[in-house]
């Protein structure tokens, strides 16, 4: 008996295994340099004598060339295809991951960022590309956010390992074990069919509400990626600097801070899924993101009077913060899935990632300088709630555009 050409319900079910696989690896690789940063802040800082404002530049350095090179890998992924572009990420962040192990002074430790950089902006260009070749419409929801929590895996990951990896064996050895583990995951897509085979049909029952009546001309991308920039900058700052908070201010041991920022990551994970769905089958993505931003401002909100009610309330942040500022991108880079022609995931992606790595890039640092100038977390509490409320207006304003076509 011939074979009909259609995999086994078993051989579907291990290629969806390590789809799915693939799509969390690449965005934990590409994006852990931001976690490194922020969870071995105290670190870095006594190692190399630095200040918190040449802190948030190192890493704002990282999340610059990722915003600069974003639209370029968006391309690239749309001619190379998002198989090959998911394993040159991987291994080009292994690479990075060597460097800054051997680095022995502050500039070896900016070019490490500068090499981090590049995988930093390829990871959703790939990945978004990925899922709008081989996934059906009704499950790019539920893919985009298993993906996305890929991210908080990430945080999850350096809140628990960094601080133990750093005391026993050095941060340096740290850096060489996630070298290790993302060069070897970055061989995981070769396990995938070269050629796309999915069901082009919609796979769940549910009605699927995330596809536009019309695709997003190029007005409402860049909208989006304004909302990204300006989620980007004030949730980063947040990010960046919430577990050296909970240390410095919140009187916290960098262990316990570094929890701080997991259960974010652990939330953060659920969070994303959960949008992803509610962005393809109950509420449009756009709408979503006002929602999610709003959220946001609550975080904001509650960092204002975290010394006030009691260092309690971190635990609480972290996990609003899992909604209002992580969610989000998993609905923004499923609206660019389902928002524009599949050719063109790649570079759309590009375009979201130009503005939420550029708003990463302008946030870290001018949040060090805040903090080393006021010698208080407060302007930069402030600072983020105000980006929190433009980010729920500029949403909005992209639906009525989205809407009018």
């Amino acid at each position: 008996m011939r074979d009909s050409g259609v995999p086994s319900p078993s051989v579907a079910t291990s290629r969806t295994l390590v789809r799915n696989g693939v799509l969390v690896s690449t965005m934990v690789s590409t994006a852990f340099q931001i976690f490194v940063v922020s969870v071995l802040a105290s670190v870095l800082i006594e190692d190399f004598g630095l200040s918190r404002f040449e802190l948030g530049l190192i890493g704002s350095l990282n999340t610059a060339i990722g915003a600069v090179t974003a639209p370029v890998t968006g391309r690239i992924t749309d001619r190379i295809g998002p198989r090959q572009s998911c394993v040159a990420a991987q291994l080009w962040t292994g690479v990075g991951f060597m460097i800054m192990a051997l680095a022995n002074s502050v500039w070896v430790l900016v070019l490490s960022g500068i090499v981090l950089g590049i995988p930093q902006g390829w990871g959703n260009p790939s990945t978004n590309a990925l899922i709008a070749e081989r996934v059906p419409a009704g499950n790019r929801g539920v893919v985009t956010g298993i993906k996305q929590s890929g991210v908080q895996l990430g945080i999850f990951l350096a809140g628990v390992s960094l601080p133990v990896l750093a005391e026993t064996i050095g941060w340096r050895g740290a850096m060489w074990f996630y070298a290790g583990v993302f060069s070897l995951f970055g061989l995981l897509p070769l396990a995938l069919p070269r050629d796309a085979e999915v069901d082009t049909s919609t796979a769940s029952g549910a009605p699927v509400t995330a596809s536009p009546t019309r695709p997003y001309d190029m007005r409402a991308v860049w909208l989006i990626a304004l909302y990204a920039f300006l989620m980007g900058t004030g949730g980063g700052a947040i990010g960046r600097f919430l577990a050296l908070f909970a240390e410095e201010e919140g009187g916290l041991s960098n262990t316990s801070a570094g929890l701080v920022l997991a259960v974010s990551g652990l939330a953060g994970m659920v969070a994303r899924v959960i949008a992803g769905r509610l962005a393809e089958h109950r509420i449009a993505p756009l709408p979503l993101l006002a929602i999610l931003a709003s959220i946001g401002a609550v975080v904001c909100l509650l960092l204002l009077v975290t010394l006030q009610v009691g260092t309690w309330l971190l635990w609480i942040i972290a996990l609003l913060y899992a909604v209002g500022h992580a969610a989000w991108n998993a609905v923004a880079m499923l609206a660019v899935i389902v928002g524009v022609d599949r050719s063109q995931a790649g570079r759309a992606s590009g375009a979201v990632m130009f503005g939420f790595l550029g708003g990463l890039a302008v946030g870290s640092p001018i949040a060090g300088l805040a903090i080393d100038a006021t010698d208080s977390y407060q302007p930069v509490w402030l600072g983020a709630l105000c980006l929190a409320v433009a980010s729920v207006l500029v949403a909005r304003f992209a639906h009525r555009v989205a809407e009018a076509g």
